[in-house]
């Protein structure tokens, strides 16, 4: 896919913004998705769509974009799992789960190394990426998984079937994008589409109704 955005050259730069954007929003208590019921909508779902384990330890999560962690630890709750809360930002504050294991990394995604994980959770982070960084997205979360695991995305549903930027101010991308296109992204990645789930957003922006659109892939093979 060819580069269509406007973000700063680079990027390390294009890192930068979206992290000061972040930083801005978490400071002034903005951060409305943090415990939003649509956020548990999108946990009871990776919770259904969770790899059984295939050994005697517990299964690995990396949960990506993870802001104040909450996702992370009721991951590793629910799953009784040994979950990773990755952020640009170390803002995590979320208590620690009652069962399983939550630890934090403050770091960007792409640099993260390591294979071998049972699940890889992007709850709202590929519709922030420059379009020319999408397949690269993509590839890194496949390269993660172990064969069998599975990975959740969530992502801003375009109300018209198109794919849409709308940049905020501060230069952070906001996409609205189709389920055909973020499929045709991780088939091409090589995984295994999975199920599907919309969660409406109860918000109107330019009259439209807007809502996530959460699928999730396996990988396949051995």
């Amino acid at each position: 896919m060819p580069p269509t955005t406007d973000a700063p050259a680079g990027y390390a730069a294009y890192r930068q913004t979206v992290a000061d954007s972040f930083g801005h929003w978490y400071s002034r208590g903005r951060d409305s998705w943090t415990g939003a019921d649509t956020n548990d909508q999108v946990t009871r779902f990776v919770c259904a769509q969770a790899p059984a384990a295939t050994g005697p330890g517990r299964r690995r999560i990396l949960d990506v974009g993870c802001g104040r962690g909450h996702q992370s630890t009721e991951l590793a709750e629910r799953l009784d799992a040994d979950s990773t809360g990755l952020d640009l930002l170390a803002v995590w504050d979320a208590p620690p789960p009652a069962r399983g294991r939550a630890r934090f990394r403050q770091g960007d995604f792409l640099d993260f190394a390591g294979t071998g994980l049972d699940l890889v959770v992007d709850n709202g982070c590929l519709h922030h990426q420059r379009r020319t960084d999408w397949p690269a997205w993509a590839a890194h979360g496949a390269h993660l998984l172990r064969p069998g695991g599975v990975l959740v995305v969530s992502v801003f549903l375009s109300p018209h079937g198109e794919i849409s930027k709308l940049p905020l101010d501060d230069g952070r991308l906001n996409w609205w994008l189709t389920e055909r296109a973020v499929t045709g992204l991780y088939t091409d990645a090589g995984l295994t589409p999975g199920d599907r789930l919309v969660i409406d957003r109860n918000f109107q922006y330019q009259g439209h109704w807007l809502a996530y659109l959460v699928l999730s892939f396996r990988k396949t093979g051995g």
